[in-house]
């Protein structure tokens, strides 16, 4: 064979296998899948944070409400007028509250003249008591003398009657010792009488004592509900007049002299006349969802920026967290906000109750952590082991033999993972679960099975949702574009 058809031969051989590349190359490539990557990196500092909103409020607050209702009749303050604890705020209509406690305290009066007059009763009472009580004791005695008398009586006429009878002694001397014993007799019955009426006398002047020491009790007790009658219409009266209870500023004043106060009831928004309030302690009230309070605790520092004053930033600390949440108007199977109370450490004197404002909580901060864009995050549902550990496909399998495979054995165990896609040395996209840790603005820590510099997927988001296990990718970083978890 010439040189010449040799050569031509050669020739022929490499433009074929050009031809095989360059088709081979072409068919790879309609495989590939552009992708934007991003590094494993250490970073020094990671923080978690919370964002939640709300408005300013004062620590100290109090709403000032009427307790009756009446024509304000003088008001002597205005909006922002700071005052001090006892200064008279304003006063309402006194006529009818001094009528009542005029009434109630002649009812007062007149219960306490009748209770007095009971008292007098009892004492003329008792003293007559005694009287008879010392005319029973010498009825009692004068009884006493006359049964002596009539026992002495008697025994002579019995002695008398059978010397009679036996003529020892004249008929006119036993006549006289039985008159003797007859008046004996007598005056005996008499004392008898006099010591029963004394008696029944002294009985009935106790039960009149007993019965008007009961009437005086009762008395009494009217006399303390008359009192207690007139303690009430006397603090009626005077909270007429409402006095400031706390120093402070007056950050809302919504009554004016000649209008109405309605007594104070939740419902009623007339019920509030002003608001005073305690402004050397500013806090953010904030709305926190119900998946984020969790990862909270008390100290938590915290950044507040106000809509009002959007170039100042506020620092301060989480010192009050909600146990139950904020109520609504109406029933709600939406997530549930819970109250967090932010203590600003150096409040402007700028800051008003109820301006708008945006707080981040740092929940948890880490030192020196491996991060990853959080948007490089996905979920797959992939194969596991009896002990819920991934199996990681084998590519060098046909999809065909793979099935096959699958139908002739047990069924596997599947379970969603969170994970990322790493790309390998020679561009293919492999799925790997990962453990993370807390959660930064667009970061979040990687705790296992990644190492510093390794390159994965980070967009784009729909790349990240439809892209499969060992696809070949090709890299593009020329416009970055923000994903979603998912």
């Amino acid at each position: 064979m010439s040189g010449r058809k040799k050569i031509g031969i050669v020739a022929a051989a490499v433009a074929a296998l050009a031809l095989i590349v360059v088709f081979s190359i072409r068919a790879s490539r309609r495989d590939e899948v552009t992708v934007q990557t991003s590094k494993v990196e250490r970073r020094a500092e990671l923080k978690a944070k919370v964002t939640a909103s709300g408005e300013i409020r004062a620590k100290t607050f109090v709403d000032i409400q009427t307790e009756i209702a009446g024509i304000v009749t003088e008001l002597y303050v205005r909006e922002g007028d700071r005052v001090r604890k006892g200064d008279v705020l304003l006063r309402i209509d006194p006529v009818a509250t001094r009528a009542e406690t005029d009434s109630a305290r002649a009812q007062y009066e007149a219960g306490l003249a009748e209770l007095r007059a009971q008292e007098f009763q009892i004492l003329n009472s008792e003293a007559n008591l005694q009287r008879d009580q010392a005319a029973l004791r010498s009825a009692r005695a004068q009884f006493e003398q006359a049964q002596s008398n009539f026992t002495v009586a008697e025994n002579s006429y019995r002695r008398k009657q059978q010397l009679h009878e036996d003529g020892l002694i004249s008929r006119e001397e036993y006549e006289l010792a039985l008159n003797n014993y007859r008046s004996a007799q007598a005056q005996l019955e008499v004392a008898r009488a006099q010591l029963s009426q004394m008696e029944t006398q002294v009985r009935v002047a106790e039960n009149n004592i007993q019965q008007m020491r009961k009437s005086y009790e009762a008395a009494s007790k009217r006399t303390k509900s008359l009192a207690a009658g007139l303690t009430r219409a006397q603090d009626q009266f005077g909270k007429t007049t409402i006095r400031a209870p706390m120093d402070g500023v007056i950050t809302q004043l919504v009554v004016e002299k000649g209008t109405r106060a309605v007594p104070g009831i939740m419902s009623n928004p007339q019920a509030t006349l002003m608001t005073i309030a305690d402004l050397s302690v500013i806090q953010a009230e904030l709305k926190v969802d119900e998946t984020d309070v969790v990862n909270l605790a008390l100290g938590n520092e915290t950044t507040i920026k106000v809509d009002a004053l959007p170039d100042t930033v506020f620092h301060g600390e989480v010192t009050e967290i909600g146990n139950s949440p904020i109520k609504t108007a109406a029933a709600s199977q939406e997530a549930k906000d819970f109250k967090v109370v932010v203590t600003l450490k150096d409040p402007s004197p700028k800051l008003r109750p109820g301006m708008s404002c945006t707080g981040e909580m740092i929940t948890d901060v880490r030192k020196n952590v491996l991060a990853i864009p959080i948007q490089a995050l996905t979920i797959r549902e992939v194969e596991v082991d009896k002990d819920g550990r991934y199996i990681e496909p084998d590519l060098s399998k046909k999809p065909a033999a793979v099935a096959r495979a699958d139908s002739s054995a047990a069924k596997p165990n599947k379970k969603e993972l969170e994970g990322v896609f790493v790309v390998t040395a020679d561009r293919i996209a492999r799925f790997r679960p990962i453990k993370t840790g807390i959660t930064g603005e667009s970061e979040i820590e990687v705790l296992e099975n990644l190492k510093e510099g390794e390159e994965i997927v980070s967009g784009s988001f729909q790349t990240l949702r439809t892209i499969r296990d060992g696809a070949a990718v090709k890299i593009d970083n020329s416009v970055k574009t923000a994903g979603k978890n998912v």
